[in-house]
């Protein structure tokens, strides 16, 4: 029976798909650098670390319970300009050493074959000739739940970005897993790209609304220049590399880069994507 390792352990997506791959008994490590600290209870969990290539090995020296090996893995970069070398080395490694066959890349709606940050790992994949599928989602709706947006929407009633009036298909971690679930464990490997996208287009403006009706407060989007969101992120303490990264991407929302629709979560699970509204009436004592 096949095992699957989780990168990003307890990040937004992988901790979803952890629960997801529990419920239907198929074995699962976790893996990141405090994965094996804080990882929920019953959920098996490794030290590794994409910036020290000594812990690469940690997650095949697992003992699973009845013996399984990994075959597929879930693979989430770290935050970091170039993130690709690292990622490669581990999938080398997995293919050449462990017999590894099947790997799922999260990244984003912007990175293309062949691009930047993780474009050359979805080219790797092709050039070794290994089973793999791509998931390029847009904005996360947990963004304003498990990161920092969150104690400014609670505290401060505002919302700061350098997206001006771009629109975006606002997306949920739990439907991002469910298509990554998919991805990792059909019996038919994918070998293709998803834009995994939310059913509505939503301007921060129009996030900031619902917030508003939802919270019975008035919440505020501020929008910011590139260069005073560059600042922000780098005073919460964000390397300046990564900051610039970000910030690109926003200004390129702005510019109408997000604006497009599909049914790629539909196709693939069966069922639609989770509306806004609903995710914040489903977190609504987040912000409370």
């Amino acid at each position: 029976m096949m095992a699957i390792l989780l990168t990003g352990g307890t990040g937004k997506t992988s901790i979803r798909l952890a629960r997801m791959l529990q419920d239907s008994k198929i074995p699962f490590l976790l893996a990141s650098r405090s994965a094996s600290v804080v990882a929920p209870p019953g959920m098996p969990a490794t030290k590794f670390d994409w910036l020290d290539p000594s812990t690469f090995a940690n997650p095949f020296q697992h003992a699973f319970p009845n013996g399984e090996k990994i075959s597929a893995i879930y693979l989430i970069a770290p935050e970091v300009s170039d993130p690709a070398p690292a990622m490669n080395a581990l999938v080398d490694l997995a293919v050449e050493k462990h017999g590894v066959k099947r790997f799922v890349l999260l990244t984003g709606t912007s990175v293309e074959e062949m691009g930047y940050y993780t474009g050359p790992v979805w080219q790797h994949f092709e050039d070794i000739g290994v089973e793999y599928c791509v998931l390029r989602p847009t904005w996360f709706m947990e963004n304003f739940s498990e990161w920092e947006q969150v104690v400014l929407i609670r505290d401060e009633s505002k919302i700061y970005t350098a997206c001006g009036d771009g629109k975006i298909p606002f997306i949920s971690a739990d439907d991002i897993a469910a298509v990554a679930f998919r991805a990792l464990t059909d019996e038919k490997p994918q070998y293709t790209d998803y834009k995994v996208l939310g059913p509505e287009l939503l301007s921060y403006n129009d996030i900031a609304v619902k917030f508003s009706k939802a919270l019975g407060r008035e919440i505020t989007h501020v929008k910011l220049s590139a260069e005073e969101q560059e600042r922000r992120l780098q005073k919460l303490g964000m390397s300046e590399q990564f900051a610039k990264l970000l910030t690109s991407l926003e200004v390129r929302t702005a510019g109408g880069f997000e604006e497009q629709m599909n049914d790629v979560v539909a196709q693939v699970t069966g069922r639609p994507p989770k509306k806004f509204d609903r995710w914040v009436q489903d977190n609504k004592a987040t912000w409370e």
